[in-house]
């Protein structure tokens, strides 16, 4: 009876730490060199256990500062879950449904199309079907407000039908967390501290950039293709994307993360969500089609779909429940394996997506005990050295369609002055000597002749390669410009 008791008492303990920490430890390394990631760290949880965490490599290239457990890393858009899991809580709270119209809760919020508008519900939002595809110029390089920025969303046009396509949207991310704020009557970033960091002893996780560098923090790096190179990447604060992709978290404390994630709302016998409620927000809702790249990026894969926060997958033959992240050159990957409850997050400093996909599959192999014959290293490798030569070959294509030897039909001076959008809001253009200059937010790009009233708008590190194309009314006069397909008309005086 005791040898029983002792084997009850230890088999989960047991069973949690099958998964083998070398092989983890080979894939890290092997991964970072190919990649030349400076830091990563990865968190493994089985059956409600932390069976693995560590961290590898530098906060910042140059610096000898150790990548810990403790490091907080920028999660990006693993925010999102994070924001559905709240408004899960309000409905079990009775203060939301998912199926309630946006304006129960924002008033002020409208979308372009009449019939989408009088439509668009919370569920819509966050599993981005409302026909709006990404327009984060706005959240990108300004500094307005939440609420000036989904007011100005009634000016953008949907480039698909209502419901009919998946297309992701940060901004209805900010949206949502608006929302969660309105139904809480509090701050969202003071819901998600007080309702699930502190629950869930996420102790070092913070929202606002000022916590966040006053912690031990990784620095994030972009990568170059053309030199194959890796720099630090210039750190920007994104307040306002907040509920779409604004938390700074650690390796330990995303594994209490997935702790509650994988235990269905409730972590050391505590319910912080019903089952059911945070279990919608993983069921599938818009099919995400599985062709072209994404095809490539996912050969292991039949259905894909995106939930409420979260894709929904299945990978060789197993159930994932996963999203990414990218900001400010981090990248994140936080998996679930519900049937087996495991998971992972690996977060680096590195903005390179394919990389953490390869790793990414690498640990699900593992962990479901398939090995692959693929080397996903070398597979995600070829892919992205496609997508470069695709871009380059896309690039040379567009400029064999350049006039040469034309000039611009007026004087730089012409040219300059405040130009506004009712969707983007105001950006200016000036002369800088030889050349003009366009200034929106917190960007400064100078404006390199291409052909006739057409400029280039170049800025590796922002991975900008924008036209930006005047129009003269009948009079010769300079009256709009056009830039990221939206058009911005001249002000006069």
């Amino acid at each position: 009876m005791k040898r029983l008791f002792l084997l009850l008492v230890f088999a989960p303990a047991l069973f949690a730490q099958t998964v083998d920490s070398n092989a983890v430890d080979r894939l890290a390394r092997d991964t970072m060199l190919r990649w030349k990631i400076p830091g990563l760290s990865i968190a493994i949880v089985q059956n409600d256990r932390v069976v693995y965490l560590k961290g590898f490599g530098v906060r910042e290239l140059g610096s000898n500062a150790p990548v810990t457990p403790d490091t907080l890393f920028q999660i990006a858009s693993t925010t999102k879950a994070f924001t559905t899991t709240s408004m899960a809580m309000l409905v079990d709270e009775k203060k939301m449904s998912f199926d309630d119209p946006v304006r129960k809760h924002l008033e002020y919020f409208h979308l372009s199309d009449p019939c989408a508008d009088s439509m668009v519900t919370l569920r819509d939002i966050v599993s981005h079907r409302t026909g709006l595809n990404e327009h984060d110029e706005k959240w990108d390089y300004t500094d307005m407000t939440r609420e000036e920025m989904l007011r100005r969303e009634s000016a953008v046009k949907l480039n698909k039908p209502f419901r009919t396509a998946y297309q992701y949207n940060n901004t209805m991310f900010i949206a949502a967390g608006e929302a969660v704020a309105a139904a809480a009557k509090i701050p969202w970033s003071d819901f998600v501290r007080t309702r699930i960091f502190e629950p869930l002893g996420m102790r070092e996780t913070v929202v606002s950039e000022t916590d966040y560098q006053r912690a031990e923090h990784a620095s994030g790096h972009w990568y170059d293709s053309a030199k194959d190179s890796v720099q630090k990447q210039t750190m920007q604060p994104y307040e306002t994307l907040g509920p779409g992709g604004g938390i700074k978290s650690s390796a330990r404390d995303m594994a209490q993360w997935l702790r509650f994630q994988l235990n269905n709302g409730e972590i050391d016998g505590k319910r912080l969500v019903s089952a059911d409620a945070l279990q919608e927000t993983k069921m599938p809702t818009t099919i995400v089609p599985l062709v072209g790249g994404t095809k490539e990026r996912n050969p292991e894969t039949n259905l894909y779909t995106y939930g409420l926060g979260w894709w929904i997958q299945d990978y060789r033959g197993e159930l994932v429940v996963f999203h990414t992240g990218s900001l400010n050159g981090f990248r994140t990957q936080v998996n679930q394996l519900p049937k087996q409850k495991s998971g992972f997050v690996i977060l680096s400093n590195l903005g390179r997506s394919n990389a953490l996909v390869a790793l990414r599959n690498g640990l699900l192999d593992l962990l479901i005990g398939k090995p692959s014959p693929r080397d996903w290293n070398a597979y995600y490798l070829a892919l992205d050295q496609k997508s470069f030569t695709s871009s380059q070959s896309t690039k040379a294509t567009a400029d064999t369609k350049r006039h040469a030897n034309t000039h611009p039909s007026r004087e730089l001076a012409a040219y300059a002055g405040t130009y506004e959008s009712a969707a983007y809001g105001a950006l200016t253009v000036s002369v800088d000597g030889d050349h003009l200059v366009l200034r929106y937010g917190r960007l400064t790009i100078p404006l390199t002749h291409y052909h006739f009233d057409t400029f280039a708008a170049v800025n590796d590190e922002e991975d900008i390669d924008e036209k930006v194309t005047f129009a003269l009314d009948a009079d010769g006069e300079v009256k709009s410009l056009t830039l990221w397909d939206e058009e911005y008309s001249r002000k006069k005086g």
